[in-house]
């Protein structure tokens, strides 16, 4: 889990959402995990956010492994697939269709952070819709979806 964003950055943008109370602000990732994701099958996966902190997503991750191939350093999969987040608590999606994953969520060691941080409050799920666009018969055998960001627990 990295981040471009700096501490003092997050700090402050928590700083104006949550006013003059103290917070505890941790690091946090929430991953789903898609598993014999076929060429044109999509899957759902729920997220649940823990209830006693909301959630501050700064960017996305992914992984893949081919169902015909083992992974490794040297054989990073770039998955063909398209995913939706919505927000179950205000039901609110994160674009307004599917986008290819790479666009939002790359593998390898890119760093592609969200334009703006994304709050997501306690008790909320993140609705993750993957689909699987590959030209090809390409099954995913596992495709790890990481959300990281902050937790953020107001404490006064």
């Amino acid at each position: 889990m990295s981040s471009k964003y700096l501490v003092s950055e997050i700090e402050a943008f928590c700083a104006r959402y949550y006013g003059d109370r103290s917070l505890t602000i941790v690091p946090m990732a929430y991953q789903a995990i898609f598993l014999a994701l076929a060429q044109g099958a999509q899957q759902t996966q729920v997220v649940q956010i823990a209830a006693n902190a909301d959630f501050i997503a700064l960017g996305m991750r992914t992984r893949a492994i081919l169902a015909a191939a083992g992974l490794n350093v040297s054989t990073l999969v770039a998955p063909i697939t398209r995913l939706l987040i919505t927000d179950g608590g205000t039901n609110e999606q994160w674009t307004n269709t599917s986008v290819d994953i790479q666009n939002y969520a790359p593998s390898g060691p890119i760093d592609l952070e969200l334009p703006y941080p994304r709050i997501v409050s306690g008790r909320s799920t993140l609705n993750c819709v993957m689909t699987n666009y590959s030209p090809a018969a390409e099954t995913y055998s596992q495709l790890e979806l990481s959300v990281y960001g902050v937790s953020v627990r107001a404490t006064g």
